[in-house]
């Protein structure tokens, strides 16, 4: 019995160690308060039931045989650690394993949790390497040059430094030079006739070069919608939180881990950054990201947010008020995007529908008088005119596509 006893305190450590690591968890994360509370409350209801055996465990040490005792049982189950057998008493058997599920319940939500929370690691670019190695001394010398270029990059959260891309950027143009000249040597060698083709060498190298140069502010405008799309609900959640008296930082790593705003997730981070790694303080990492990012209204925000945090002011009333002001520009963009849409119905069927059915019928009285229009032939204008719906067509869904609001 001796042994049970030294089993029973065994587990009993082991919980208390647990509940102490649960509560410090619980501490450092209040938006699992519910979790870790549930099962620190099963551990110690396990401890007290652990505690009410004792007394019938030193019952069967005493050498004393008229002492009356309950017949404690034992009860094996297995931990991450080892298997471990306990001994209770037979009427706390059922609690005991109930509360024992219950832990065990929260604990692995609570591990699942944190198993999600994975760390992103990724592989450096192998282009990017190569094209440091080779073009990196003429980058460095032209990164100073092209501060407009670098404010992109940052805005549009291209995850390249500045003289990384410019080394890029000639890589690639130097390759599609190089490709651009082998299509025209081959072209020439089939068939001498093509040297008129002489362009192709030179075009390419410069279509590259200036996909290179829109790209970061191309990327930059996009992240400018998505942040405005986003920014109504991420100010609604945070005055939300906010009305559970978390400290500002715990609201900015709750809404930067959270998968459903990632544009805005991309900003926090920048924040969190510059506070946990280079040891600026909140106000100054606001307005710092603030300065650099994309979108007026988020930089907004974010002073606003600086200047409430160093003032003292009530931060959900802030958020809420903002909240609202967020939203109605989020009503009114929608508004003006299903205006636009029945501006371009409207137009779409006069041009689309309405023209091509007259255009028929002048076509149908022209093929009859044998007329012609320029010379060209009824079946030449009608290929013309499939081609000329086709691409008009292609034109409004491109224009609707630009125009739509993300959901």
């Amino acid at each position: 019995m001796l042994e049970n006893i030294k089993e029973n305190l065994r587990q009993e450590k082991l919980l208390i160690e647990k509940a102490r690591v649960l509560r410090k968890a619980m501490l450092q994360n209040p938006e699992k308060k519910q979790i870790y509370k549930k099962s620190i409350i099963a551990i110690l209801n396990q401890i007290n039931l652990l505690n009410r055996a004792l007394p019938e465990l030193l019952k069967e040490t005493s050498p004393l045989k008229t002492i009356q005792r309950k017949n404690p049982v034992q009860i094996t189950h297995k931990t991450p650690e080892k298997k471990r057998v306990i001994t209770i008493n037979r009427e706390d058997k059922k609690r005991y394993l109930e509360e024992l599920r219950l832990s065990e319940e929260g604990l692995a939500a609570i591990r699942k949790s944190h198993q999600e929370e994975k760390i992103v690691q990724t592989k450096p670019n192998e282009f990017a390497r190569l094209s440091n190695k080779v073009f990196r001394r003429y980058s460095e010398k032209l990164a100073p040059k092209m501060k407009n270029l670098a404010e992109d990059l940052k805005r549009g959260n291209v995850p390249f430094l500045l003289s990384t891309y410019i080394s890029m950027a000639i890589m690639s143009t130097l390759i599609s030079f190089i490709t651009g000249a082998l299509i025209f040597v081959t072209l020439v060698i089939a068939d001498p006739s093509k040297v008129i083709l002489f362009w192709i060498p030179i075009v390419l190298p410069l279509i590259t070069l200036f996909l290179f140069y829109i790209y970061p502010a191309s990327e930059a405008s996009s992240s400018k919608k998505r942040i405005s799309q986003e920014l109504p609900f991420v100010a609604i959640h945070m005055a939300a939180i906010a009305g559970s008296d978390i400290e500002p930082s715990k609201i900015f790593r709750i809404i930067a881990e959270s998968k459903e705003y990632p544009s805005i997730g991309a900003e926090l981070k920048k924040v969190l950054s510059q506070v946990e790694i280079y040891g600026y303080d909140l106000v100054t990492s606001l307005k710092n990201v603030a300065r650099l990012t994309s979108n007026e209204k988020l930089a907004e925000l974010f002073n606003g947010l600086a200047t409430n945090i160093s003032t003292g002011g009530e931060l959900k009333d802030y958020l809420e008020k903002k909240a609202e002001t967020f939203l109605m520009d989020y009503k009114l963009e929608r508004k003006r995007y299903t205006d636009l849409a029945g501006t371009f119905m409207d137009i779409y069927i006069s041009i689309l529908i309405a023209a091509p059915l007259i255009l028929m019928m002048v076509f149908i009285v022209m093929n009859i008088s044998g007329l012609t229009i320029a010379g060209l032939g009824i079946n030449t204008l009608l290929a013309i005119s499939i081609a000329a719906i086709v691409l008009v067509n292609v034109i409004f869904l491109v224009i609707l596509s630009i125009k739509q609001p993300k959901i």
